[in-house]
């Protein structure tokens, strides 16, 4: 995936419509389009849940480095974030990302991490497809931390049947929630976050940046003059919405600290 870099006038760049999770800026005649690496933290009950998978999961092996280093390139080489690097750089990235996770540098793995194993009929090869990876926080509390399909296997429900179990095993452990994360601009990521049922957790500076595209989405319409008056008024209380959310929040930090509105600080 690559920044866009297109020519057009700064009256063009400004009734650009802007998709959230992005970052657009304008110079030397061209919009600059990139990621804006808005990190979004969400969480979910934790409690029993179906698991329908035409794959067997397993638990993870440590063994499997090298399998899930493949598995996670192949899943990530061109997601928003790897966004203008280098195939090398990638590369480089996805083995520490996966040996980090297995040495505990990014928390300490849980034994309900688990993977989706994908067997070859003619040689009875097994290889990952998927997996869920979690870890303990330093609080305590269980973390998604890696989350990954490769794209050949992708809307098969592998990711929420990967979920799902490790949300089982999860259950009658003591914990209530299990936390995840994704970027702002990963849209399906986000897609599937919301149709799992993970909710987001109170996060000011991700609600101004929801005011602020709301914002510019009402004073975009307005310069096409293309908004009916319900259309306006629906965009209106928008705004009006997100302001309202935004002085919750900030009274909410001046009463308990800033890390009870910014989760990556917890």
């Amino acid at each position: 995936m690559r920044s866009q870099h297109v020519p057009m006038t700064i009256a063009e760049f400004e009734l650009l419509p802007m998709k959230l999770g992005w970052k657009y800026e304008y110079w030397d005649g061209q919009a600059h389009i990139s990621p804006g690496y808005q990190v979004v933290t969400v969480t979910i009950e934790v409690k029993p849940r179906p698991v329908n998978s035409q794959f067997r999961l397993r638990p993870i092996d440590a063994r499997a480095e090298a399998q899930l280093v493949t598995a996670y390139l192949a899943a990530f080489r061109d997601a928003i974030e790897y966004c203008d690097w280098e195939p090398e750089q990638i590369q480089v990235s996805a083995h520490d990302t996966i040996q980090g996770f297995l040495a505990g540098k990014r928390g300490q793995p849980l034994p309900i991490s688990r993977v989706a194993i994908n067997s070859q009929a003619e040689s009875g090869a097994e290889y990952i497809i998927g997996a869920a990876l979690l870890v303990e926080k330093k609080d305590g509390r269980p973390l998604l931390d890696i989350l990954f399909v490769v794209p050949e296997w992708q809307r098969q429900g592998l990711a929420t049947a990967l979920v799902s179990e490790a949300v089982n095993e999860l259950v009658g452990s003591g914990a209530e929630t299990l936390e995840s994360r994704y970027m702002l601009g990963n849209d399906g990521s986000s897609a599937w976050h919301q149709r799992f049922g993970f909710v987001e957790e109170p996060d000011l500076l991700l609600v101004r940046q929801f005011y602020r595209h709301a914002q510019h989405e009402l004073w975009r319409r307005e310069k096409f003059g293309d908004l009916t008056e319900t259309e306006r008024q629906v965009q209106i209380a928008e705004v009006q919405q997100w302001k309202l959310r935004i002085e919750e929040l900030e009274l909410i930090a001046e009463q308990h600290g800033m890390e009870a509105v910014l989760p990556l600080l917890r």
